[in-house]
Parts: C-alpha cells; structure tokens; sequence
C-alpha cells in the first residue's frame, strides 16, 4: 500500500515539548508526501517552539537524551520535571537516537480529525453448526478518537486514502468543513494486531 503520509497527534493523550531555539510557529520545512517514493510530491510542515507530543512515546524520557522529531531532526532534551523542554540541533546524529517520534507544531492552523475504526460484527472467525450465534457478538464494533491532525489534511477529499505515521491507512469520509465539522477518517482494516509502529487504536480488528 502506498499513500500520502501525514502526522497526527491524540487531542488529550499528549505532551507539550518546548523547542527553544525552534522558531515563533511561522517558518515550515519541505518533505516529501512518501520518503520512497518522491513522485507524490512535497508538503510543507509547519515547525515551532512549541510541540506535542504523543504521552506515550514520552515514557522515561531523561535530560541529555536525544530524540528525534520524525521529518525535523534531532532535539536534545534539557528539561523533564515541569514540562519538556529540549533544543534543535541541526546537525544531530539521527541514526544514533533511540526514539523516533511522531509531532505536530502546536498552532491554531491544525485540523481537528476524528478517527473511526470498525471490528466484525462476530467474534469467532468461524461459527459452528452447534454455535449459537448470539454467543458470539461483538460488543464492541466502533470506536472514535478525536486527533489533532497538521493544517495540511485540510486538504483533502471525500474518498482520499492517506497514511498517519504509525498508525495506519485511512479513507476520508466526511472532508474537513470547520471546527464543528471536523475531518472524518475511517481506518482501513490490515489484519494485524498492532498498529504499526506501537500507536494501538481502540479495536482488536480481527
């Protein structure tokens, strides 16, 4: 599967990174919309002093570590209790960090998403003949959660397939309209338990 990639970030299970010398929210970065595959084009990323993070890519994040900001570069921390704060370093070794994280810039120009993910509606793969079906329903076949997703995927359109950075591949169903309005994406089921890369949904998505 090949699609546009674009970050987001859960709306309350996160964590704000004060990038000091990271600039007042006005400058962007150009990258590409898929790394291996250039012909999808370039998208402009919004970069700032203030970030947020994913709560749980924070974990046990100590002062002096380096960690880096997926499509930035390397940020090395200086500050955990009170807040985290931490500062670019241009030419940071990449390779040599630990933690690759998913960010957004925290700015008014973000995009509000919704997220809905759908499970079978029975949860045996295989009824038998002596099953009774009522046995096996799923409870639990919708779930939504609420994103903040970059200025970018304002773009879209009803239909688009996209790919949010370690989590997975969406369809949008309902395109950005405003703040009461917001994007709708519908995940598009891969059949693995986990999510790509530790960023889990909601479902088990047999």
């Amino acid at each position: 599967k090949y699609a546009k990639r674009f970050m987001a970030i859960d709306k309350t299970d996160h964590v704000g990174l004060t990038v000091t010398n990271g600039g007042d929210g006005t400058d962007f970065l150009t990258t590409d919309y898929l790394p291996k595959d250039p012909s999808f084009g370039k998208r402009l990323v919004r970069i700032g002093k203030k970030v947020l993070l994913e709560k749980v890519d924070t974990e046990g994040i100590t002062v002096g570590e380096n960690i880096v900001l997926t499509r930035w570069g390397v940020v090395e921390i200086t500050k955990v209790d009170g807040g985290l704060e931490g500062k670019f370093v241009p030419d940071g070794d990449v390779k040599a960090a630990k933690r690759k994280i998913s960010w957004i810039a925290d700015v008014p120009e973000n995009t509000p998403v919704i997220l809905s993910e759908f499970d079978n509606l029975v949860s045996k793969e295989k009824l038998e003949e002596e099953d009774n079906f009522e046995d096996f329903i799923n409870p639990d076949t919708e779930a939504d959660t609420e994103v903040i997703g970059d200025a970018g995927l304002k773009t879209l359109k009803e239909h688009d397939i996209i790919q949010l950075e370690r989590r997975g591949f969406y369809r949008v169903d309902r395109a950005y309209v405003n703040e009461s309005k917001p994007l709708k994406l519908f995940m598009i089921p891969d059949g693995k338990k986990k999510a790509m890369s530790g960023l889990d949904g909601k479902l088990a998505h047999r």
